[in-house]
């Protein structure tokens, strides 16, 4: 989150603490002056004014109040709380001084105390809206976020238009995860304050971690309207187009953002992210060094900086840089994430697995809605009922199921398993395993067990070390009739191999364009005489078929008949793909396959060769290649099959 209301340092709604009451013992007139040199903003004067008051009277409530309230806003928390604590003590039934009090301690490094005196402050004034929101800061700051978003809660019910509250409740929502209630918060707040710079940028914000990114785009540029050059908005823009695959817009706004705010580590960060993203590595990497110079506690810096770190297969840098991450904010299950990714692309797979938990708790991995049930750890049901929950991402999927043969075997003869699964996959599933009972997605909120494990937790359990993978690939099989009624289908191209192909992932912005290609840049692959290139390219354009020699089967819907499309799969000798679906697919049906990988990808855990699918072999793209490159070599070696 950017920038963020913290609290009211107005105390209980009485300006900057100079604003009501004389009285008390001290001459009216001289605390009158002392009050109106306050509020001028002469705060040197006025704090002599209100010492020779307490020199004289000094027990004096609202002396001590208001020159408590002006050291606090001198930053001088320390000697602030010295001042309204004996301010309390001549006026203990005050909100309005234990509420400054509050603010005080906070600032002095005692937040148990400050905590203790906002609720004091509320005993005596519960329908405070102000003492609510300062609370709710304070429990934000110590890290009680469920606690802060009833404070904040409580406070827009007293009060509908705090604007305030509103944006510090969508910021401590944010924090907590609850993205569609922080994006509530942040709308209803701009209902009221519809030009709030502030607030629309932190809408901003949860909207693209929402994967809202064209409307969060829309919304910073809507900021920069109203704060032209702003640079957190300039930041934010450049980081939302280069996700949208705009990046040249997002290296120029990313390099203006810099050019206003030269010194500031975020600008230097954002714009290395996105030169990592364009594969400028060495800009980046200088870029990510001055950023840490400037600020070498920022977990989110040294996370990017892993990320640039593992673009250019240094991972054992990398982990360094994921693990400083984590160190710094352990609170941000995102870097746990990355560290495991990396750890897993290094071939260490205890470490990996286990920190790879840490994706259920960063929206990662997001297993479908399902039964609290306790997690089962891999031994014998006895009895029991076992749910598996599928989690997002249909290779994810299928490449996790690898691990159900061992599931059967070490939940016990006669066990009872109920796999949860996209209903697409439901029969191959079935077909495959037919001891164990099947139910798709929708259902599964419902499903009956006792205990339950996300499907990509599996291999945690069942693949600690590359010795524990299968050496024979294969765990699914197409449904015999379709495969025989296709491969007549195909058999009529003519003789040759029968090549199906996928280009790039069928859901755009999905996986990173520089892991992806075009079919134009497959000329010299289709070019390859005595092949037949059947098309396996889900959502595929009119426009990539148009005068390329590859089959399509219209009749076959390759997104949604998944028997289908595994049939059509299981008919070809040979599948190359670029490590979507498609090539999980054929890797558990057997069905040799080429993958087209940019290195490293951690799903190959530090193997050559793909663990999971022994008859995948893959074809890297090095961090210093093009992907014609990589296409040339497949050409090459597919001609060199072609002939035997």
């Amino acid at each position: 989150m950017n920038r963020q209301q913290r609290r009211a340092s107005k105390g209980n709604g009485t300006g900057n603490g100079a604003g009501n009451g004389t009285g008390g013992g001290s001459d009216d007139s001289r605390l009158d002056q002392a009050m109106a040199l306050h509020q001028a903003g002469r705060l040197m004067e006025a704090d002599a004014h209100y010492r020779q008051i307490l020199e004289q009277h000094p027990t004096d409530p609202n002396a001590l109040r208001l020159r408590g309230a002006l050291a606090y806003q001198l930053g001088n928390p320390a000697a602030a709380a010295e001042l309204l604590a004996e301010a309390r003590k001549a006026d203990p039934k005050n909100p309005e001084v234990l509420t400054l009090l509050g603010l005080a301690l906070e600032g002095a490094g005692n937040p148990e105390a400050a905590e203790q005196a906002y609720r004091k402050a509320l005993s005596l004034s519960p329908k405070s809206p102000e003492i609510w929101n300062n609370l709710g800061a304070l429990l934000r700051e110590t890290g009680t976020l469920q606690k802060a978003a009833e404070a904040f809660g409580r406070a827009v019910v007293l009060k509908p238009d705090y604007v305030e509250a509103y944006q510090n409740l969508g910021v401590t929502l944010y924090r907590m995860g609850s993205y569609g209630a922080a994006l509530a918060a942040f709308e209803t707040g701009l209902n009221y304050a519809p030009n709030d710079a502030d607030m629309m940028l932190n809408y901003g914000v949860v909207l693209s971690a929402s994967n809202r990114v064209e409307e969060a785009a829309a919304c910073f540029k809507a900021v920069l309207e109203l704060a032209p050059d702003d640079p957190d908005s300039l930041t934010n823009l450049a980081a939302a187009l280069m996700r949208l695959e705009q990046l040249s817009e997002a290296e120029d706004i990313a390099r203006h953002a810099l050019s206003i705010a030269p010194e500031s580590a975020g600008a230097m960060a954002n714009l290395a992210m996105i030169l990592t993203a364009a594969r400028h590595f060495d800009e980046a990497e200088a870029l990510y060094h001055d950023a840490l110079r400037a600020t070498p506690d920022f977990a989110d810096i040294w996370g990017n900086f892993g990320n640039m770190l593992t673009a250019t297969d240094r991972l054992e840098e990398a982990a360094v840089a994921y693990d400083k991450a984590y160190k710094l904010d352990p609170s941000d299950a995102r870097h746990a994430f990355q560290l495991a990714l990396c750890h897993l692309g290094q071939g260490n797979l205890a470490k990996g697995w286990a920190l790879y938990e840490s994706g259920l708790d960063c929206g990662e991995r997001v297993p479908v809605t399902s039964p609290d049930l306790p997690r089962w750890q891999g031994d014998a049901l006895k009895g029991r009922r076992l749910l598996i929950v599928p989690e997002q991402g249909l290779g994810d999927e299928i490449r996790s199921l690898s691990c159900l043969p061992d599931v059967v075997r070490a939940a016990g003869e006669g066990a009872n398993i109920l796999v949860g699964c996209d209903p697409r996959l439901q029969g191959l599933v079935q077909r495959a395993f037919p001891t164990v009972e099947t139910i798709g997605r929708p259902d599964i909120a419902n499903a009956q067990a006792d205990v339950s494990i996300p499907v990509a937790s599996l291999p945690k359990l069942f693949r600690t070390a590359l010795s524990d993978f299968p050496e024979t690939a294969g765990y699914f099989t197409a449904d015999p009739d379709q495969v025989a009624a296709i491969k007549k289908r195909l058999d009529q191209l003519g003789s040759g191999l029968k090549v199906g192909i996928a280009w790039r992932s069928g859901l755009r912005r999905v996986r990173s364009q520089a892991a992806l290609t075009e079919i134009a840049q497959w000329q010299k692959v289709l070019s390859v005489p005595n092949v037949h290139f059947v098309n396996l390219q889900y959502g595929v354009q009119p426009e990539e078929l148009e005068g390329r020699s590859i089959t399509h089967f219209d009749d076959i819907d390759l997104f949604n008949d998944l028997d289908g499309a595994a049939a059509l799969t299981q008919a070809c000798d040979l599948v190359i793909n670029m490590g979507t679906s498609v090539g999980d697919m054929a890797g558990a049906l057997d069905v040799p396959c080429w993958s087209l990988l940019l290195k490293p990808e951690w799903i190959t855990l530090g193997a050559e060769r793909h663990p999971f699918y022994p008859n995948t072999d893959v074809f890297w793209r090095m961090p210093d290649e093009e992907w014609p490159a990589v296409l040339a070599r497949v050409a090459e070696r597919l001609a060199l099959i072609s002939k035997a």
